[in-house]
């Protein structure tokens, strides 16, 4: 149990610009205090059987404010497909999150091929596993069919009463089924456009945006289709573990060594689509093939009666993987997207005449993009060279130098070492994680 004391003497973040006066300030600690203590109460009360719904607390657990923000601002500012809402909570109902969390997360532990919402978890591990399965397969002469499926409005087509049901037959306690139940039954939201507010509505699906049980509980969701396809048998094993299908938040990816097989998947998928009120956007959805056949035209495949396209190429987790006859992936994204970052970055900075200024912005905001997932992926020399060289020129425009000699003496005096050796220091960390985690461990062995 997290301990009283911090829970009771929590404060969110205030400063003396939102007191006018002394008083203020000590009614709103005072208030904050009150508020914390119900939350407490709350969470106190449904875990000794008293199933009183959370308005009765006197705190707005369930309301939301919605602020529409642009996506494109290029495209059509008329259209609501170009706005994606981000939600503001109560810091208290954080709180009481907080408190449930610690209680219950033994209760909503997700499966091992899940990548998302995981401590000592990231998008690197979910790209290594990828790429060791397919590397296995392709390097045994198969050809594996890799789909990349989007869900669209993933979070917010969450059934509750299907979400429930999932989190009873885990045996969770009652008394957080009854606060999820009234939680969900609570759920009312406005949306902020400017100074105007809008009415109050009531949201009646999907996992609250910015929660702390929100990520959890819809992995929880999720799990039901990897059962499902693991229980069919279809898709890539490798050690006796099923990496047919592996997930990162709403991101999946099926892995089969045919396409039949991944013909098979598909109509899962589509099952478990109906039975869970789940959307599969089949215009984002698509196919690639990579192996020794991995040019050879096949039967088409389908998902909720539209045909997938099989591409050349396909963005995961923001890296570019390439239909070959082994696991590739492609730079020149990273290559424009650095250089974007950076013109934009210099051209606001260099009038501050501080060379030291710039590179410390190069490091903190174009470096990482050439980095991302470096550790995971395989790369070869030629690859290297040329991320190597977007650092150079980086360091040529800032210092205004061109001869090699001198941009290699900036560097080491910067702490910019050569691309390579900053991946391969990236890699062995990377592959520390990695046998920290029993499940990747055996993975990895047989990897490498």
């Amino acid at each position: 149990m997290i301990n009283d004391r911090i829970i009771l003497g929590y404060k969110p973040p205030t400063t003396e610009a939102d007191l006018d006066t002394q008083t203020d300030k000590e009614e709103s600690c005072a208030l904050e205090e009150k508020n914390t203590k119900l939350a407490y109460s709350a969470n106190r009360g449904h875990r000794n059987g008293q199933s009183q719904p959370l308005d009765v607390y006197g705190i707005d657990f369930g309301k939301g404010i919605i602020i529409p923000l642009v996506k494109n601002l290029k495209g059509d500012k008329t259209s609501y497909d170009n706005y994606r809402g981000i939600t503001i909570s109560p810091v208290l109902s954080k709180v009481f999150e907080l408190l449930l969390m610690h209680d219950l997360q033994s209760y909503l532990q997700s499966d091992n091929v899940q990548f998302g919402f995981k401590k000592n978890s990231s998008c690197s591990h979910a790209m290594f596993t990828v790429r060791s399965v397919v590397d296995h397969y392709s390097n045994s002469g198969s050809t594996v069919t890799v789909s990349a499926l989007d869900i669209s409005k993933a979070f917010h087509r969450t059934d509750h009463f299907a979400l429930l049901g999932l989190l009873m037959n885990r045996n969770v306690p009652k008394y957080f089924i009854n606060i999820i139940l009234s939680w969900f039954q609570c759920c009312v939201a406005n949306v902020r456009w400017d100074n105007a507010l809008s009415s109050t509505f009531t949201i009646y699906a999907g996992v609250r945006q910015g929660g702390l049980l929100s990520p959890l509980l819809f992995s929880v969701y999720m799990d039901v289709l990897i059962d499902r396809l693991r229980q069919s048998r279809y898709g890539c094993k490798l050690l006796d573990q099923y990496f047919g299908c592996i997930l990162y938040a709403d991101t999946i990816i099926l892995l089969s060594q045919s396409v039949n097989a991944m013909r098979v998947m598909l109509k899962i998928c589509e099952q478990f689509a109906s039975d869970f009120d789940v959307k599969f956007n089949s215009a984002k959805s698509m196919v690639m093939r990579i192996g020794d056949r991995f040019h050879v035209k096949r039967a088409p495949l389908t998902l909720d009666g539209c045909e997938l396209n099989f591409v050349q190429r396909l963005k995961y987790l923001g890296v570019q993987i390439i239909a070959s006859k082994r696991f590739k992936c492609c730079i020149k994204h990273v290559r424009m997207t650095f250089y974007r970052t950076f013109n934009s970055i210099y051209s606001r900075s260099k009038g501050a005449n501080s060379e030291l200024s710039s590179i410390q912005l190069f490091k903190s905001f174009c470096l990482p993009f050439i980095l991302y997932g470096t550790e995971a992926i395989p790369l070869s020399k030629s690859s290297v060279k040329l991320l190597d060289d977007c650092l150079k020129e980086a360091v040529a425009k800032v210092f205004s130098v061109h001869d090699n000699a001198n941009i290699d003496v900036i560097r080491q005096y910067c702490d910019l070492l050569y691309i390579g050796d900053m991946i391969e220091n990236r890699r062995l960390r990377f592959e520390n994680t990695i046998l920290d985690t029993p499940h990747l461990r055996r993975l990895f062995q047989c990897s490498f």
